[in-house]
């Protein structure tokens, strides 16, 4: 049993870590872009390097894990991300960044595949739905903790790199655990009968649903690299100031995701996803065009719960 909460801890981990990367990087760009004396788009378009490195790790997964086995591959991935962390604190220059991005999203895509082949092989049943919802969950308790920190860093003259080196802590601290786990649950074959209940069904609606959540993923992580500048410009706040929009974002994910994991069990999953999509126009609508900035943390709040809301009810319907 307690090699089994030890694997549960490390898929938990690799969400934490992942949105340790994910969840700050808006708040980042600004003094990225000072640090470096470089240019704010330039330093955004980083971010399609972490993205794009995750989709490639994503894919890589499928042929890595079962090549290498999941124990040296979760070793391996974690030394990266925390040496990636190390690298970006000491680079005195924005293309190492770039590199150590790419690298972090790549490996930072294996590990949810890692994390999602432990909690499937480990739990089964009821259990292993319960184990996938708090692991969706540590997703953003993580995008609350990490933009504290940076808030902290930035507030009292910190260099920026001080975000990402906490990361790659709790990835020294996940390659510990790792180290000490044994996986063998994890690695072993599964049996014909597993094959056949494993195999899904795929038709248009499950694409079309597929093609919903990629542009709602689109939207969410459009929100989280610009809002802090777009608050910033918008109303004249201090940088550090219009980050907390982040972080009331991600506090409102992580009960909009627990919320809807109980309503959409309830309810039918279309007239859900018709309501929280329609909510979630109105309220980015509403941020758009809002003129002062009284009142703008309840709708960072009222956005974060739908935007997690709506990635739940497009799950449950796949």
């Amino acid at each position: 049993m307690k090699n089994k909460l030890s694997l549960t801890l490390i898929s938990f981990l690799a969400n934490f870590i992942m949105a340790g990367f994910a969840s700050q990087f808006g708040m980042l760009i600004e003094p990225i872009a000072q640090h470096y004396h470089a240019d704010i788009n330039a330093v955004a378009s980083i971010f399609s390097l972490l993205n794009g490195g995750a989709l490639a790790g994503t894919i890589a997964a499928f042929f890595l894990i079962e090549k290498v086995g999941v124990k040296r591959m979760t070793l391996i991935i974690y030394a990266v991300v925390f040496l990636c962390a190390l690298l970006m604190h000491m680079s005195s220059g924005l293309w190492p960044v770039m590199v150590a991005m790419t690298l972090v999203g790549l490996c930072g895509g294996i590990g949810l595949c890692v994390a999602g082949t432990i909690v499937v092989s480990v739990w089964q049943d009821r259990i292993q739905s319960t184990m996938l919802v708090v692991q969706d969950a540590t997703f953003n308790v993580a995008g609350v903790v990490f933009p504290l920190i940076t808030t902290y860093a930035l507030t009292h003259n910190m260099s920026w790199s001080y975000s990402y080196l906490s990361v790659g802590m709790v990835a020294l601290v996940t390659l510990g655990i790792v180290a000490l786990t044994r996986f063998s649950a994890c690695e072993a074959t599964p049996s014909a009968e597993q094959l056949d209940t494993a195999k899904s069904e795929w038709n248009p609606g499950i694409i079309i649903g597929g093609i919903g959540l990629f542009l709602g993923m689109l939207a969410l992580y459009t929100f989280l690299t610009w809002a802090p500048l777009f608050v910033k410009n918008k109303f004249g706040i201090p940088f550090e100031e219009a980050g907390n929009i982040i972080t009331q974002y991600w506090g409102a994910a992580l009960v909009g995701a627990l919320v809807s994991t109980v309503i959409v069990a309830r309810v039918r999953i279309h007239y859900f996803l018709l309501s929280i999509i329609l909510l979630a126009c109105v309220i980015t609508t509403i941020i758009v065009t809002k003129q002062t900035i009284s009142g703008l943390d309840y709708l960072a709040y009222s956005y974060g719960f739908v935007c997690a809301a709506l990635y739940n009810s497009f799950i449950a319907y796949g």
